[in-house]
């Protein structure tokens, strides 16, 4: 006969761990900043985000911590936490580390299974190709989701953690620089270039055509950034004049 132990692993399933409610709370702070509904440089409330979002201070005093190690948030001793802000050099960091990282993924990504990414990054372009008109927003999550599956199948975790450290900067800063269809259109059409030519076997030209598209977002949202700080500026000015 067979022992008690024999068939307890047909019984007995494993307990899948909830997802914890500081992970929950870090993971709504993380969207409201991503999507401009917290604003870069913004001083943020304990007291008003727990009520917001029906929750106790001490899960938003640790979703700060750890928002604060993707530096989407700033915690200032004495004076409170803040919503990160960039500036040019920051801007030409994140995208430099960028650029060296899906480069790599890609091509760690293609050593280990070629066929399953190359049908994953079908599957997401496709599923793109509606949402550009329906507009930027609705881009978002697309355009998000083919680089990330570039990271993720890498199956590198240091790799992966290092893109999660700055890829909420990146879909914060897209978010609010990114607002023409034109704009996504030429997105959707890199993805699509770089696509077709992993399925040509053509790498090298599918790691060149990924850098390029990596230092192009890197120009545009350079340039974007130095409208916004110029039309600010008129605005200021314009502002005092009229007070004077």
């Amino acid at each position: 006969m067979e022992g008690p132990e024999a068939g307890s692993e047909a019984v007995v399933g494993r307990i899948l761990r909830p997802r914890s409610l500081t992970t929950i709370v870090a993971d709504r702070i993380r969207d409201l900043i991503i999507t401009d509904k917290l604003r870069l440089g913004e001083q943020l409330s304990e007291n008003a985000l727990a009520e917001q979002l029906g929750v106790s201070r001490t899960p938003v005093r640790e979703a700060f911590l750890r928002l604060e190690t993707e530096r989407l948030v700033e915690v200032r001793p004495q004076r409170g936490t803040f919503v990160f802000r960039y500036d040019a050099t920051e801007l030409r960091e994140i995208c430099e580390l960028r650029e060296v990282l899906e480069t790599g993924a890609l091509r760690v990504g293609l050593a280990r299974d070629r066929a399953g990414l190359i049908e994953a990054l079908r599957a997401t372009v496709e599923a793109a190709q509606a949402a550009v008109a329906l507009g930027p927003a609705a881009y978002q999550a697309f355009d998000t989701a083919f680089h990330e599956t570039l990271l993720a199948a890498s199956s590198n975790r240091e790799l992966i953690g290092a893109y999660g450290r700055i890829s909420g900067r990146v879909r914060a800063i897209r978010f609010r620089l990114t607002t023409s269809v034109r704009q996504i259109g030429a997105s959707q059409r890199h993805h699509r270039r770089i696509l077709d030519e992993m399925q040509a076997g053509a790498d090298a030209n599918a790691e060149a055509l990924l850098a390029r598209h990596v230092y192009r977002s890197y120009r545009f949202f350079l340039d974007r950034s130095r409208q916004r700080i110029l039309i600010g500026a008129d605005r200021a000015s314009a502002t005092r004049e009229m007070a004077s």
